[in-house]
């Protein structure tokens, strides 16, 4: 249970770093001029391979007996997984410049939930 206790919250600190630089790189490229493209969506779409991987090990320690201290740990996890694809939904018919702003703007929100969801994660 240590080994992912530990792996979860190190994935914690990446998931968070990786969507705040993913966040500032897209927002720059849209000042820039740019539009959603492979680059960006790709580091979104492995950013959210490791949203999902982290709420795996989330749910391992749930079935180890290791809870949260607070319970809206789990609301954050849910909405960072849930958020990407629903975000698909609504920008798929959508300009890619404007598609680039918008998921550059979540994945801001995301790098917040990251940090929420550490600051609630403490084990009771």
């Amino acid at each position: 249970m240590d080994v992912i206790e530990l792996l979860h919250n190190r994935l914690a600190t990446t998931v968070m770093l990786f969507f705040l630089f993913v966040g500032l790189w897209g927002l720059f490229e849209y000042a820039r001029g740019g539009a959603l493209g492979g680059n960006v969506a790709g580091a979104l779409i492995i950013g959210q391979v490791l949203v999902v991987i982290q709420v795996g090990f989330g749910v391992v320690l749930l079935a180890l007996g290791t809870a949260p201290a607070d319970s809206t740990h789990y609301l954050y996890g849910l909405t960072a997984v849930a958020i990407m694809p629903f975000l698909w939904t609504y920008t798929r018919d959508r300009a890619p410049r404007q598609g680039l702003l918008i998921y550059s703007l979540v994945a801001l929100f995301i790098f917040g939930l990251a940090i929420r969801g550490m600051t609630t994660g403490g084990v009771s």
